[in-house]
């Protein structure tokens, strides 16, 4: 029984991410909502980062020696930068200028969508890994998964309203699909394969952090920069704040 609830509730995180899609469709604001939407996502995944990926790598790579850690960690996290770095060279329209005149407003706007495929990936990504640890958490105690499945869905949320209002969804309908069913499917090879040894789920979370480093440091913290005085900008750093407290006391 608690294989099926385990199996649902990374169907209904995946959903969540269709809610903040919803949302980013209700506002017709586009600039301002994508304003937002990038300083929400810098706060969440900055939080993504030191309170779930981190601590997680760090358990999973417990009894190995600290030097074999810092050369795991250096290696591949190093790959999940190259990894997007190389993407880089196949997603269109990434430079722009951040001037007035209406051709530097069509380059900002491209590189607002090269931003939200980019993080798209990175997350399907994360969402397998995630799906395969709700999964299992379900089948041990359904209620740490239940629990579990609420922060995730917290988080999915603004990342959603993200996505949807930094790409063009007509052409990414394969994308947003394995977006949206990447933590089912993570759960699924969990009961299809069973248990993957630790060193493995560490080397490609430490890859996921690695294309999550390179998306907040080279993406989304430059183009928060540039909108930095913007009030939007400013409201959607304390949204994510507010997001990541509530989400500590659930």
């Amino acid at each position: 029984m608690n294989q099926y609830f385990g199996l649902i509730l990374t169907l209904v995180t995946g959903l969540f991410f269709l809610i903040g899609g919803l949302i980013s469709l209700k506002v017709k604001n586009k600039d301002k909502l994508n304003a937002f939407s990038i300083a929400l996502a810098l706060i969440i995944i900055m939080n993504l980062l030191a309170m779930d990926l981190i601590p997680e790598i760090l358990e999973l790579l417990e009894g190995y020696d600290l030097s074999f850690k810092i050369m795991l960690i250096l290696i591949f996290a190093l790959l999940g930068i190259l990894l997007l770095k190389i993407l880089d060279f196949f997603i269109p329209d990434h430079h722009h200028e951040h001037h007035e005149n209406e051709t530097n407003k069509k380059e900002h706007n491209s590189h607002i969508k090269h931003i939200g495929t980019l993080t798209l990936i990175s997350l399907i990504l994360h969402n397998l890994l995630e799906g395969f640890a709700i999964a299992g958490m379900s089948l041990n105690d359904y209620k740490i998964g239940l629990m579990v499945c609420i922060s995730v869905a917290l988080h999915n949320i603004p990342l959603g309203t993200t996505i949807f209002s930094t790409i063009d969804i007509r052409k990414n309908k394969l994308l947003v699909t394995a977006l949206t069913l990447s933590s089912l499917i993570g759960g699924l090879i969990f009961f299809i394969i069973g248990d993957i040894s630790n060193l493995v789920l560490a080397i490609i979370s430490i890859i996921t952090l690695g294309m999550l480093i390179y998306i907040s440091l080279m993406e989304l913290l430059p183009e928060l920069f540039v909108n930095r005085k913007k009030k939007e900008t400013i409201i959607g750093l304390l949204t994510g704040v507010i997001i990541i407290v509530i989400s500590m006391f659930i």
